[in-house]
């Protein structure tokens, strides 16, 4: 009996393109995929995947609108300060933070979007397993999507602080996964998966900052790699061999150049590529179940 293969689709933003050139990889290989894990960008492409869409679809459909613009995401690090800065002056003088008493105008523009590539499935309709990763924003303690309307989830692993407002979700306000667990290696195990291939499309950090803007955002960048290293350093030790971490080297895009799509796409296939016979190895070993 072979191993159970699966994905762990880590954040980025538009870095996480890269996770279609991983899946390509791999389904061009013939190495099955049965269980998916993700969050932010990975979920969407993680969901997008276990609710059938083709990928090359995906690609179209993301080549063809302007993403920023339609989700209102700035398509610069100065426009999303700017927009922040301004969101935060109007709710602290006209007291327009409403979200907690019904859902904005952009969640649900979120949604529609969503609802191209997921439609109304509930994860429970799908053939491959699949869980997102998102974070209560009152608690800070991570939640396992595994029900519900797929497309809910994913609005939720991707509301950027900031940016997209809180999903109201079981009593739960949440957010942005990668809040916690940027690459989610121990959802994927808890499906059932013995081999994880993880995707980490994380961000390099600037070796040149010199504004208190960029300060603040490179504290950020170190304490989502930090959190993101002692995560997989304990599932190493946990796995061994049977984690196969993939490293698309795709620092030079920024998170919010949504339009920027083929070449994350061609740096996943080139990554996965160069660890796909260690992959085809554990498959050929065949890795008890037990073994976890």
């Amino acid at each position: 009996m072979r191993p159970i293969v699966g994905l762990a689709l880590g954040g980025g933003g538009a870095r996480g393109y890269a996770h279609i050139g991983v899946i390509r990889t791999l389904l061009a290989h013939q190495v099955p995929i049965d269980v998916i894990a993700g969050t932010s960008m990975g979920a969407a492409i993680g969901a997008a995947y276990a609710c059938g869409v083709d990928l090359l679809k995906f690609q179209r459909i993301m080549q063809h609108l302007d993403v920023n613009r339609l989700l209102g995401i700035p398509d610069t690090t100065l426009r999303g300060l700017e927009s922040l800065a301004g969101q935060a002056a109007s709710e602290y003088l006209f007291k327009r933070a409403d979200w907690r008493s019904h859902e904005p105008e952009r969640l649900k523009q979120l949604y529609q979007f969503l609802k191209l590539f997921t439609g109304e499935r509930n994860f429970e309709d799908l053939a491959l397993p699949c869980a997102v990763i998102a974070c209560d924003v009152d608690t800070g303690e991570e939640v396992v999507l595994r029900s519900g309307k797929v497309y809910r989830a994913v609005a939720a692993s991707m509301a950027f602080p900031g940016i997209n407002p809180p999903v109201h979700h079981e009593g739960r306000f949440l957010v942005d996964g990668g809040l916690v667990n940027k690459v989610p290696v121990d959802a994927a195990v808890a499906l059932g998966a013995d081999v994880v291939i993880a995707v980490d499309v994380g961000a390099g950090l600037n070796p040149h900052v010199s504004t208190s803007i960029e300060v603040m955002i490179q504290s950020q960048a170190i304490i989502s790699r930090e959190l993101t290293r002692l995560k997989l350093q304990m599932m190493r030790e946990r796995l061994g061999e049977r984690l196969v971490i993939v490293r698309p080297s795709v620092e030079r895009v920024r998170m919010n150049q949504l339009r920027e799509i083929e070449f994350p796409i061609q740096e996943g296939e080139r990554a996965m590529s160069e660890k796909i016979e260690t992959v085809k190895a554990l498959l050929a070993s065949g890795v008890a179940a037990h073994a976890r």
